[in-house]
């Protein structure tokens, strides 16, 4: 059996069937062994461009919070040896559990490699690594592998260990292409961008860019996007300011190389074209209203074919084009939280009537009309996304529940949380701190995480502090005020301890 062969897919499918029963049986709570194996099966030239992910891995730490259930272990499995004090910080946010508990079912295995290699593809290179696993879940039928994302690696992996995966069949990559959502998107009847998909070349490229404008005169911008992109890093802003009427696309050709800005400071005309010729993308109009948002949701799709929103949010935009993720503030704007919903679930839907499966995310883009809010699906993200932390964080802690009602998340008493998160905070001057100095500043000023409260500030990928001078953080409160000056806080009393060193 080769990777990717009808033995292969036909092994896969099998696997897959066992899921649905985990979550059908009376009395069930789902998988009682978890693999997490935090693979991102990206490009790894897309993966270079962010600094310090290695680290993301620490993302899925969340899957501590699995361990409240007495019956369930889980398998960590990480590229290098993750520091102490992060580990025994993520048990520590299993609020109501002894950590001596959640250790007896708790295994950390790891590849000690940090080269940008998908992790999957590391273990499947170690038959002794994926021995040991095999032994963790021997004897169990109740076992899933969980992933960051999902591509062939992890696909070969499943088959490998003889456990399903929590995640979509690779087979369905497609649809979480820029390309692939853009169509989706129309079949399922929710409104996207004008644009194009599907362009090979760049000479598509160049064409597209002059009908957009020549079809939409009005159009003042417009972004390229690759393909197969991670958190905007492949996207490019391009200006028409200046644009003729007549010989539009010789001037294109000849303005686009100068004229593109790109969402990561890594990319040059040249590298960029070489990444457009292997996966292709898409040209559409730049939102430039006087008020734009970008609101995005968290779904869970169950093996029953169950459609859950996690959460709605706006996400935080940076870079130089403005294109990059860099935070993630929930719940969404109230004037609009709902509709993202409503939005989200018809989309959720559609993917569950094509067998998706697993966490994913869905973005969009909002833009203030006379007639109110206009929305735009963006792109479907089908792996674990940049709020997915956050969220399981906030119902990990809080121990409430997300109320589809209102589109907010609620304590057991009925009072809202809120969350201001992000992972990419980073200065040089960071580095002096290891895991250990960040939670002590944080505590010394009054800022952490209060289980009476349940208010503060939480970390996470705190193993790239001293390596990147990276950190997340997540700031929980009442209002979406107060927990942006949370997470605020905590910038300034690093920052002060930096000056004071």
């Amino acid at each position: 059996m080769t990777q990717g062969d009808a033995q292969e897919l036909q092994a896969f499918d099998r696997l897959q069937q066992r899921l649905w029963p985990l979550y059908t049986a009376v009395g069930s709570q789902g998988p009682r062994v978890v693999v997490v194996v935090p693979s991102v099966s990206l490009d790894g030239d897309e993966l270079r461009k962010i600094p310090g992910m290695i680290h993301y891995e620490e993302r899925l730490l969340f899957a501590m919070q699995l361990l409240r259930d007495p019956d369930t272990r889980v398998i960590y499995v990480t590229n290098r040896r993750l520091h102490p004090t992060v580990i025994e910080y993520a048990l520590d946010t299993v609020t109501s559990l002894p950590n001596s508990h959640a250790r007896r079912r708790l295994t950390f295995l790891d590849c000690a490699d940090g080269d940008p290699v998908p992790l999957s593809q590391k273990v499947l290179d170690r038959p002794d690594l994926i021995e040991k696993i095999r032994r963790e879940v021997s004897g169990s039928s109740q076992a899933c592998l969980v992933t960051y994302s999902s591509g062939a690696p992890e696909r070969t992996l499943a088959v490998r260990l003889g456990i399903p995966l929590y995640a979509c069949d690779p087979a369905l990559s497609y649809l979480g292409s820029k390309s692939g959502a853009r169509r989706f998107f129309r079949a399922a009847g929710v409104p996207v961008l004008e644009g194009y998909e599907d362009l090979r070349d760049e000479g598509d490229l160049i064409q597209a860019l002059a009908e957009l404008k020549s079809v939409h005169p009005k159009v003042r911008g417009a972004v390229i996007k690759l393909n197969e992109s991670f958190a905007g890093g492949g996207n490019g802003l391009f200006s028409f300011d200046g644009a003729p009427d007549a010989g539009l696309g010789d001037w294109v050709k000849r303005e686009l190389p100068q004229r593109v800005v790109f969402g990561t400071g890594t990319d040059t005309w040249e590298s960029y074209m070489t990444k457009w010729q292997e996966m292709g993308g898409i040209v559409e109009r730049h939102v430039d209203a006087a008020e734009t948002r970008s609101p995005a949701a968290q779904l869970d799709i169950t093996p029953t074919g169950e459609v859950r929103v996690l959460t709605t949010h706006d996400q935080i935009l940076g870079g130089a084009a403005k294109q990059v993720f860099v935070a993630s503030a929930f719940p969404a704007h109230p004037s609009y939280r709902m509709d993202i919903q409503e939005l989200a679930l018809r989309a959720g839907k559609a993917l569950a009537d094509r067998s998706a499966l697993g966490l994913l995310s869905i973005d969009f883009v909002s833009e203030r009309t006379p007639a109110g809010w206009s929305h735009h699906a963006l792109e479907t993200n089908l792996r674990i996304g940049g709020g997915t932390t956050p969220y399981f964080h906030l119902h990990g802690l809080v121990e409430g529940r997300y109320s589809r009602d209102s589109a907010e998340y609620l304590t057991p008493e009925g009072e809202p949380r809120c969350y201001y998160a992000s992972d990419r905070l980073q200065r040089d001057e960071y580095r002096m701190f290891g895991p250990d100095d960040v939670i002590d500043i944080a505590l010394r000023h009054g800022l952490g995480y209060s289980s009476a409260t349940r208010c503060g500030a939480i970390f996470y990928m705190l193993g790239g502090i001293a390596h990147t001078g990276k950190v997340g953080i997540i700031a929980i409160h009442g209002t979406p005020e107060r927990a942006r000056r949370t997470y605020d806080g905590v910038v300034a009393a690093l920052d002060a301890e930096v000056s004071s060193r």
